[in-house]
């Protein structure tokens, strides 16, 4: 078992996160593929309230020990959550999704779908203000479908 330990103050937090990985060679682990284990321990203190949080992650990948340690399992967490968070902040910036009054059934993750598929679309488009573009469409629904080539979709944004 290999660890690694990291501590961080920014964003008005003290955060001291601890990942101990284990490589399953040698184990009875029965799991197919599973190549190592980790537990990711996160200690987080609001400075301004003084609020205090503990966090226990348990983590699993396919990718050997010898081609990511625990730092750089530690890393790619951390990027992962970058990813997610920037793509949460896309999602309310330019839908509102924090206030969606979607609450029945299936239709929150249904709609956070339709908002994921748009925002890709529209990226892979080459559209770089995704926001800009979403309200003008508001005000001219099908400015989209009378366009014959990517320069007009761009305008839209």
């Amino acid at each position: 078992m290999y660890s690694f330990d990291q501590r961080e103050k920014q964003h008005g937090r003290i955060e001291y996160r601890r990942i101990s990985v284990l490589a399953t060679t040698y184990t009875e682990v029965a799991f197919p593929g599973v190549k190592q284990i980790a537990l990711l321990h996160r200690e987080r203190e609001v400075v301004k309230t003084g609020k205090k949080t503990i966090e226990d992650t348990y983590l699993i990948t396919d990718i050997n020990f010898t081609e990511l340690a625990a730092e750089g399992f530690a890393k790619l967490k951390r990027e992962y959550w970058g990813i997610e968070n920037k793509l949460h902040y896309r999602k309310d910036f330019t839908f509102g999704e924090d206030r969606s009054t979607i609450r029945a059934l299936d239709g929150p993750r249904n709609m956070s779908t339709l908002r994921n598929f748009a925002i890709g679309l529209l990226t892979v488009l080459g559209i770089g203000n995704v926001k800009r573009c979403v309200e003008n469409l508001q005000h001219d629904p099908l400015a989209l479908l009378r366009s014959p080539n990517q320069a007009a979709y761009r305008q839209a944004a």
